[in-house]
């Protein structure tokens, strides 16, 4: 998918494609409202608005409008429309409405209590419980206890229910609102008329309900904007700026520019976008491009904002400055792709909008027979309210986010995290399953795979030589020594000197040994003999006597093969995509059983996910990945699954989270293939309720009060329905079957 935000227009096509940020949102009908009011701008030709994702991906044509007009548009509405960036802190601004949702949940259910009470013993009084001369008193009870939850609690539903009315795109909130309001309206007229048959509960019943609702829905759902700043926290905010008379400044990363420049010294992650312009050092890039080996880097070398400087210092000329940068255009695309909106979210929404032309025409249907049949106007309008509450879709908003809330403790009891409910609409489908290489399959400590001594002398010493002259340094490769051959006493007599991105020279008893690159020894007039180039290897000399080389090979973490067969077994085409050189992945891929045909290496990560993409037109796909590379792919594939110590980024991007690594990949489909049934079963239920509700309530033989209960059994049967996922205990990688 080619990266809308950092290239807005695409060739040939005069269209220009924008990912904003919509601050504001507090639910689905906040993104409806928007989302109308953009498709109806002259000049907008696409528009899709997601609450997940906090975001607006628009399609629009320059001639005709632009991104300030949109702004305006949107502001007229109570929202804001933002570049990515301009939202500020969105943390503390998700906690805030997290706590004010949580007070109006707060209140609701207190007083909620309070109004039923009294409610309920005016619904006795037929059987004597209650004396009728007490019944308007409890009823005016009940409305007072009703009045917080009716002007504070339900406020957000009826402010967002009138949006969505002003531009046309009501959905469950306006069918929330008119539910509510007729409700009050009724038992207002009813005390007013000086009778007790009020409906006050039904009314606090259904506000609770969906701040419930939302509260659950909040927290599984938003996770977009913990991504993009998982990938801008990556590069430090601050960077050391050159000045025109060499002093070096400590400046924000955001005030400096392209064309100025910067210094890194080792052990500094890089601010900026830059090119080298003096120095040597030596880079990890694994972050960002999947390469599992530290890379030499000198004048003339283009670097990006994220690597880190393992050794050396270097002066560079920024290329790209905070907005323009590499990861920028990453963190834009992450975004746009968790915009998307899958077939359940998209099947609810639409639910929800026909649901209340129907629902409020039934209403107005059922008043009109009861009128027609010679009813009087209290019945007709009691009538009428039966139908407005007994068919307010509750059910419909519980049907995911239970299953997901209810289910998470049994998943996370099995190793498994699910981040996003939505993910879990493909799982059941999946036949592809993709791996990263390098932290997914493999761990950060190489092994040790051969050593080759030169002539007379022994396997063992070289071995030991090597591993006391990289002791106490930083290098991936000393923790592979250390791990096979520990440092002896003598590791710590002597002096060391580094050369970033070469190797080590330690000086130790009047001897010079050299450990590092082949070239590096040759430049220093040491005969090393040819090497394959695409291995990891050390070469060592001493005092000017080449000793030979240790070849090391990426360690498979342990449950790496035992994955991929399970995988296999089960009928999973499993595909190695790495951004690590081709030789390497293909040594990885045939330890571990796959076949060289679905090995795809020195891949980008805008190529990880393009090539996630393509795969799909064919299967459903599952990738699994840890780094920050990974992150587009992650957000992109419609199964993501991040696992063991993956960076931040990539568990936000990721739909699921594997804490145990690798070996939960098999249960995790299987516990994804069972929750995607139970909340097809649920919105099964909610809508099929609906449809066997609604003509009960018109012909009139369901009360407002019982139709309550219907509302509050129909909630129930979906909960119940969401409580099997913990009934069958997780199966583990080797028994789920498929």
């Amino acid at each position: 998918m080619a990266d809308a935000a950092s290239d807005p227009k695409t060739e040939g096509d005069a269209l220009s494609e924008e990912v904003l940020v919509v601050e504001g949102l507090h639910c689905g009908s906040c993104a409806a409202a928007v989302e109308a009011l953009l498709k109806r701008q002259p000049g907008v030709m696409q528009a899709a608005v997601n609450f997940a994702a906090d975001s607006a991906m628009i399609r629009l044509d320059p001639a005709t409008t632009d991104v300030p007009r949109l702004q305006r548009a949107v502001a007229g509405l109570g929202y804001r429309l933002l570049a990515p960036g301009e939202e500020g802190n969105s943390a503390d601004g998700d906690d805030r409405l997290r706590r004010r949702l949580l007070i109006r949940l707060a209140v609701a259910v207190v007083f909620g209590i309070w109004c039923m009470m009294p409610a309920y013993l005016v619904y006795l009084a037929p059987l004597g419980i209650v004396e009728a001369r007490f019944t308007w008193p409890l009823a005016l009870a009940s409305g007072l206890f009703a009045l917080p939850v009716l002007m504070y609690s339900g406020a957000h539903f009826y402010r967002v229910g009138l949006r969505t009315l002003r531009v046309g795109a009501p959905g469950l909130d306006a069918l929330i609102t008119l539910a509510v309001f007729a409700a009050t309206a009724v038992s207002v007229w009813q005390l007013a008329s000086g009778h007790s048959d009020v409906y006050f509960d039904a009314a606090v019943m259904l506000i609770t309900f969906q701040l419930i609702a939302r509260f659950i829905d909040g927290r599984v759902r938003r996770r977009a904007a913990d991504v993009v700043r998982g990938y801008l926290h990556q590069a430090p905010e601050t960077a050391a700026l050159v000045l025109e008379d060499g002093r070096i400044e400590q400046r924000p990363a955001a005030d400096i520019q392209a064309g100025q420049r910067i210094r890194l010294t080792g052990g500094e992650p890089l601010a900026l976008d830059a090119t080298v312009r003096d120095g040597q050092g030596e880079i990890d890039q694994s972050l960002l491009t999947g390469e599992h080996e530290p890379t030499g880097i000198g004048p003339g070398d283009s670097l990006l904002a994220g690597c880190e400087l393992l050794q050396g210092e270097l002066i560079l000329d920024v290329t790209a400055a905070v907005g323009q940068r590499r990861i920028d255009a990453l963190a834009r695309s992450v975004r746009g792709l968790l915009s998307r909106k899958t077939a359940l979210q998209r099947l609810t929404d639409a639910a929800a909008r026909v649901l209340l032309p129907i629902i409020a025409g039934a209403a107005v249907l059922a008043a009109a027979l009861t009128l027609a049949l010679g009813a009087g106007v209290e019945q007709a309008a009691t009538r009428g309210l039966a139908v407005l509450i007994i068919a307010c879709p509750c059910a419909l908003s519980l049907a995911i986010p239970l299953v997901v809330v209810i289910g998470h403790a049994r998943m996370v009891a099995a190793g498994v995290i699910f981040r996003d409910p939505a993910a879990l609409e493909t799982a059941a489908d999946t036949r592809g399953v993709v791996f990263d290489k390098t932290g997914t399959l493999t761990t950060d400590t190489p092994d040790v795979a051969d050593v080759h001594p030169a002539q007379d002398h022994d396997a063992d010493a070289l071995l030991q030589l090597a591993s006391d002259t990289l002791a106490g340094t930083q290098h991936p490769l000393a923790r592979g020594l250390t791990a096979s051959r520990p440092p002896s006493t003598r590791a710590t007599a002597g002096e060391r000197h580094i050369e970033a991105g070469m190797g080590t020279c330690w000086l130790i008893d009047e001897h010079t040994v050299l450990a590092g690159r082949a070239a590096w020894l040759r430049r220093q007039d040491i005969e090393v003999p040819d090497d394959d180039a695409s291995r990891m290897a050390l070469h060592l000399a001493v005092n000017g006597d080449y000793r030979g080389a240790i070849r090391f090979d990426e360690a498979l973490h342990p449950d790496a093969a035992d994955t991929v067969n399970t995988l296999h077994r089960r009928g999973h085409a499993v595909y190695l995509l790495s951004g690590d050189n081709r030789a390497s992945c293909l040594r990885q891929a045939r330890r571990l059983g796959i076949a060289d045909d679905y090995v795809v290496a020195g891949v980008t990560p805008e190529a990880k996910q393009r090539f996630i993409e393509a795969l799909e037109k064919r299967c459903a796909v599952a990738f699994i990945g840890d780094g920050l590379n990974d992150g587009l792919a992650l957000a992109g594939a419609r199964l993501g699954i991040a696992v063991g110590n993956a960076t931040p980024t990539a568990r936000s991007a990721a739909a699921v989270y594997l804490p145990d690594g690798v070996s939960r990949v098999p249960a995790t489909l299987a516990l994804a293939r069972r929750s995607r049934r139970l909340m097809r079963q649920n919105l099964g239920w909610a809508l099929g309720y609906n449809a066997l509700a609604l003509p009960l309530a018109i012909a009139g033989f369901v009360h407002p009060v019982i139709a309550a209960v219907a509302m509050t059994l129909s909630s129930l049967c979906v909960l119940l329905n969401s409580l099997r996922i913990k009934w069958r205990q997780a199966p583990s990688s080797s028994a789920s079957s498929p």
